[in-house]
């Protein structure tokens, strides 16, 4: 054998190679590994350490137990006849002392976790878990979506955990939950991730108390689900957030602290920043006071409508942010409107609202929806395409009701030809009269087009024109549904008549 197989390090990298990962696909198998692991002692390590150091479930670990202390059950998981003794643990110590991430296959089998809940509770006891699983530094508990899901959750915890990630359950005690949030960042300070997840529809939470993020001083990914809402104070408290790199979560109502003085910086090295709020002013505080040079990707989600005044205001926090940061590639902005309340009366965005955006020559991709009557038109469309040049995908769509559309096909003409990696692109149109000639469009790399809610008076001859002009065009959707979202507001009372 090559003196260089006798490196262990040089070997796990090799035996690397081999390993199955629900991020990776290979055409090698897990059993490839083990077929490894049997070849010779020099191997038989390092193949156990790749083999193992990766688990999608609990199941294979429960298995190694003598086999009179386990049986298979009706779904296929693993689930303890007797009460193994303490030496029956420590046994499996062989292996799972490997273990260093835990994260479930998706889609996965109905038992996530691969055992029965008995069998689970006993290996999350404190004793067990601690004693089996040293080297653990991640885990993802988002199969555990019952009502014991969180005091499972909080038996675990401890210094070693890097990486958590968990989703909350159906049914939900808001003060239970906090205490969990608590103890994460009490005895888990080393977290570098914290992802929580939530199932759609279910009630929201509201925590109103600051949370102690300050102690996990070194966290670079918070994600929380948009049923919880978490104060802004608890985000900006002085040195804490000096690491934070993603940002996700859903603010409630109270303003965010004014920290133009602070001489501590604000997120200085955020790469993704989502925020959903209640009003666009918050969000244009929280972009104000984030000094980060790396901002990458600012998403924006807000209820209340926002003034034309408001609008340009934020979109200027955009430019400045994007003068800060050479990585600002992707603006994402939603109005999560209702049919009823505020909308009575949508406001309207004239293009020099929008004018702040054109300073912002690097993004990729632009995405704004809902936010009321866009009313931008032919000629600002001309001045986007010379300011956008690396457009990838382009969302303007305001509310779908609103039929003041002043931008025509020159429009899409224009920016097709203008931006030469634009492959997505959705906007409502006047789509009344065609050109006759297209082949100034045959460059065009555009895959998918939505003009759906357009104005038209042959929907069949606009789609063979696109679908014409477009070669590349894999997707086109021209649904026009004006008629039936008027239907829907008269319904509601909101639109009077015409």
């Amino acid at each position: 054998m090559h003196p260089c197989l006798f490196v262990t390090e040089i070997l796990l990298h090799i035996i690397g190679f081999l390993e199955t990962s629900p991020e990776h696909h290979s055409t090698c198998h897990k059993g490839d590994v083990a077929r490894l692991a049997r070849t010779c002692r020099a191997f038989m390590d390092p193949a156990l350490d790749v083999l193992w150091r990766t688990q999608c479930a609990l199941g294979p670990l429960v298995k190694c137990l003598p086999g009179h202390l386990w049986t298979r059950g009706t779904c296929d998981e693993i689930n303890l006849i007797g009460r193994p003794t303490s030496d029956d643990w420590l046994s499996l110590r062989r292996y799972s002392f490997r273990i260093r991430v835990f994260e479930p296959s998706w889609p996965g089998p109905v038992r996530l976790s691969g055992v029965g809940d008995d069998t689970l509770s006993a290996i999350f006891s404190p004793d067990v878990f601690h004693a089996l699983f040293p080297a653990l530094h991640t885990l993802n508990l988002e199969f555990l979506a019952n009502k014991n899901a969180l005091s499972l959750l909080d038996r675990v915890l401890s210094p070693r955990l890097l990486q958590l990630r968990f989703r909350l359950p159906r049914h939900l005690d808001p003060d239970n939950l906090y205490e969990l949030l608590e103890s994460i960042t009490d005895r888990a300070p080393s977290l570098r991730v914290l992802k929580i997840d939530a199932y759609a529809h279910m009630p929201s939470s509201v925590l109103h108390l600051e949370l102690g993020f300050g102690r996990v001083p070194r966290l670079r990914t918070l994600c929380f689900p948009n049923t919880l809402y978490v104060s802004p104070r608890s985000l900006l408290q002085p040195r804490q957030m000096q690491h934070l790199r993603v940002l996700s979560l859903t603010l409630t109502t109270d303003p965010v602290p004014a920290l133009h003085h602070s001489g501590q910086p604000v997120f200085p090295v955020l790469q993704c920043m989502k925020i959903t709020a209640h009003t666009l002013d918050q969000c244009c505080e929280l972009l104000r006071i984030t000094t980060s040079s790396q901002l990458g990707e600012v998403s924006m989600s807000y209820s209340s409508q926002a003034s034309e005044a408001v609008m340009h205001t934020f979109l200027q926090e955009v430019g400045k942010a994007h003068g800060r940061s050479r990585d600002l590639h992707t603006l994402v902005l939603q109005h999560t409107f209702t049919i009823s309340g505020p909308n009575l009366k949508p406001s309207v965005y004239s293009p020099s609202t929008f004018k702040p955006l054109l300073a912002c020559h690097r993004l990729r991709i632009l995405n704004i929806r809902d936010i009321g009557d866009l009313a931008i038109d032919d000629a600002f469309i001309a001045n986007a395409t010379l300011a956008w040049p690396r457009l990838e995908e382009l969302r303007l769509r305001g509310l779908p009701w609103i039929d003041s559309h002043r931008t025509t096909v020159a429009s899409l003409r224009e920016l097709i030809r203008g931006c030469s990696r634009l492959a997505r692109l959705s906007m409502a149109i006047d789509a009344r009269a065609l050109p006759e000639k297209n082949s100034a469009w045959r460059s065009s790399p555009v895959e998918e087009l939505n003009v759906s809610d357009s104005t038209m008076e042959d929907p069949e001859a606009v789609e063979r024109y696109l679908r014409a002009a477009l070669p590349n065009l894999k997707t086109l959707i021209a649904l026009d549904n004006l008629q039936c979202w008027r239907a829907v507001l008269r319904l509601e009372g909101v639109v009077g008549e015409e």
